[in-house]
């Protein structure tokens, strides 16, 4: 079962990118496609890398590219299992970060990168 979608076309214009969550049993995969071209009016997808995770609480989970930056590669997408925590202002910042995953487009792959230096966050608007 699909759980999300990223388009990574903002960071790699030409062919599309995108990043879908599946759920798949105590499981999760985080699935890389590249879009090869149309059927009609809808976008036509191949799967070009895959990492499959462990959850090791509950309560952590895939935090998307939109909320997580790296200090060690600050202008890539970034995937990161961790937890979000409301902070007393609100907002939601991650704790407990435990693995990520860089879009590394040359090679067109995800890449395992240290999760120290990986944050998360979201406003309390959002």
């Amino acid at each position: 079962m699909e759980v999300s979608g990223t388009a990574l076309s903002a960071i790699a214009e030409d062919p599309a990118y995108a990043a879908a969550e599946l759920k798949c049993g105590a499981k999760l995969s985080l699935v890389l496609r590249r879009q090869t071209g149309r059927n009609g009016a809808l976008p036509v997808w191949i799967v070009v890398d895959q990492v499959t995770i462990s959850k090791p609480s509950p309560r952590h989970e895939l935090l998307q590219p939109a909320y997580c930056s790296s200090s060690r590669f600050p202008d890539v997408a970034v995937f990161a299992l961790g937890r979000m925590v409301e902070q007393p202002d609100g907002s939601y910042r991650s704790e407990d970060v435990v693995k990520a995953w860089r879009f590394d487009i040359k090679r067109e792959r995800l890449a395992a990168i240290p999760a120290d230096g990986v944050i998360c966050a979201l406003d309390g608007g959002d």
